[in-house]
């Protein structure tokens, strides 16, 4: 895979924040929910969409009530823009981001010895241009290896939630909208400690060989609408990390609320996509707007 294609696939929301969180009402059956809420309002009704951002073709069709939110909605909003995720401005977002700002944030000088090398062996396994991560922070190596582990299992952005919303958005010629720019989301990576960007290359290369399993469990969740099982697998990705769990969760969820909010006074309907992992837990936007007073409910299979 050429190496300025790489990069820009590292550009794609992380797994299921940017991964990938209590106190959300359970559902009666777990099997009879979707990953989806609904806030009803006198002006219009206001959808919340869990997206996996890689998915695959046997993970079609959509559940009946997703589509019909879609359908219903005359808005739809996603994180960042989806339309071209190797763009030239992409790619140049991306080497912004991940270019150090001083020599000890370099790869090889952030990595230790047996890291580096068990690093290197890793990335020649999955086909990753090793040498060309060696001018870039961590993250950058980190965020590639997850990424194509999960191509390489045969899960692809293209049959992710948000690219399948965005190309039924486009043929319906609907509004689409924007919770923030792919400059920003970066920035949330580019400014974790460099330490922790080690830790999260070594941690992800030691757990490569379980990923299939725990993604696997988790879109199983997502498919039913459990959202105490996603939670606690989303949690405990997050474990060992919580600078990661604050910055691409958290700090995250708190800078869309005024926006979502301003969706809720509008005479149309809006469907906001975000990563599944954004809607479950104590900090979640579902949990957030709860906190002010929002009647949210989630939403059935049919």
């Amino acid at each position: 895979m050429p190496f300025n294609r790489l990069v820009t696939k590292a550009c794609l929301p992380a797994l299921f924040s940017l991964a990938s969180v209590l106190s959300l009402a359970q559902p009666s059956s777990a099997q009879d929910q979707a990953f989806l809420w609904e806030i009803e309002s006198p002006n219009n009704t206001v959808y919340l969409l869990g997206s996996i951002h890689l998915l695959r073709e046997t993970d079609y069709p959509i559940a009946p009530s997703i589509q019909a939110a879609f359908d219903e909605a005359e808005n739809v909003v996603f994180e960042v823009e989806v339309a071209n995720p190797e763009s030239p401005q992409t790619l140049q977002a991306f080497l912004t981001a991940a270019a150090p700002d001083s020599p000890d944030e370099l790869l090889y000088n952030a990595l230790d010895d047996d890291t580096y090398r068990l690093a290197q062996d890793t990335a020649i396994e999955l086909g990753i241009p090793f040498n060309g991560f060696n001018s870039f922070e961590p993250w950058a190596l980190y965020l590639n290896l997850t990424i194509s582990k999960l191509l390489q299992l045969g899960f692809e952005p293209s049959y992710g939630v948000d690219a399948y919303f965005f190309n039924q958005a486009t043929l319906a010629q609907k509004d689409t909208l924007t919770l923030e720019t792919i400059e920003e989301q970066l920035g949330f990576l580019d400014n974790m400690p460099v330490a922790v960007q080690a830790d999260l290359v070594k941690q992800t290369i030691l757990e490569l060989e379980t990923l299939e399993t725990v993604v696997g469990s988790m879109v199983a969740a997502w498919h039913s609408g459990d959202v105490p099982t996603f939670e606690s697998l989303t949690l405990e990705g997050f474990e060992d990390f919580p600078e990661v769990y604050d910055a691409l969760l958290v700090q995250r969820n708190q800078n869309w609320m005024p926006e979502i909010e301003s969706f809720i006074n509008q005479p149309e309907d809006y469907l906001v996509i975000v990563g599944a992992a954004h809607l479950v837990g104590e900090d979640s936007v579902v949990q957030l707007l709860q906190n002010k007073g929002y009647s949210i409910e989630q939403v059935g299979h049919n």
